[in-house]
């Protein structure tokens, strides 16, 4: 497919995620408000019981409470489609942390293993799509945008395909996870700037 065709077909894919095209259907008309406050609390939580310990992790903990607190507000606000997309982002942001701490505890000495599974080929593919996505996403966010989410998004992508040439799946496939992770992030960010529907 020539370059032109590809990046049409990207935002034409981009739109139809956001619902942003001729007839989009509104949001999801019966959210439950209790579900949305549950799993805020249960993000805070699982953000306590497994604290950041590197300045990159407690770099996306702060997007984590960034979002945390926005969507809390939007919920005061009666704005529930928003506040359940802000809870998704700041969970998206949340689980990065989970798979930098797994990194950081697996030996690295450990001799390469195993050619990497087809299926974590397919995901790395997968997730560089969606980082081009990104890109799109993040110009539907109002400002400030979060720029930084889509650099360690990329980080985490260049790092996994380092990992994966270096025989080294386990943690190819962690940060795989988290490129992924912060793909959604953005892709709920953008859904969260949509206009709520009457």
């Amino acid at each position: 497919m020539p370059p032109v065709q590809q990046i049409t077909a990207l935002v034409l894919v981009a739109a139809l995620m956001l619902g942003v095209r001729l007839g989009a259907q509104p949001p999801p008309p019966h959210l439950d408000s209790r579900a949305v406050e549950r799993r805020i609390s249960e993000i805070r939580y699982r953000l306590e019981r497994n604290a950041p310990a590197t300045p990159e992790q407690k770099e996306l903990a702060g997007y984590v409470q960034r979002y945390l607190e926005d969507a809390s507000r939007a919920m005061t606000a009666g704005r529930i489609f928003q506040a359940e997309r802000l809870e998704d982002a700041a969970d998206a942001c949340r689980r990065p942390i989970d798979h930098l701490q797994h990194v950081a505890a697996f030996n690295l000495t450990a001799p390469p293993g195993p050619k990497t599974p087809p299926d974590q080929e397919e995901r790395l593919r997968d997730v560089y799509f969606r980082l081009r996505l990104s890109a799109f996403f993040l110009q539907q966010i109002p400002a400030p945008a979060p720029a930084r989410l889509l650099e360690l998004a990329r980080g985490f992508y260049e790092q996994a395909v380092s990992a994966r040439q270096q025989r080294h799946g386990f943690i190819a496939g962690e940060y795989t996870r988290a490129a992924d992770d912060l793909t959604h992030a953005l892709e709920s960010l953008a859904q969260a700037a949509l206009p709520e529907q009457p």
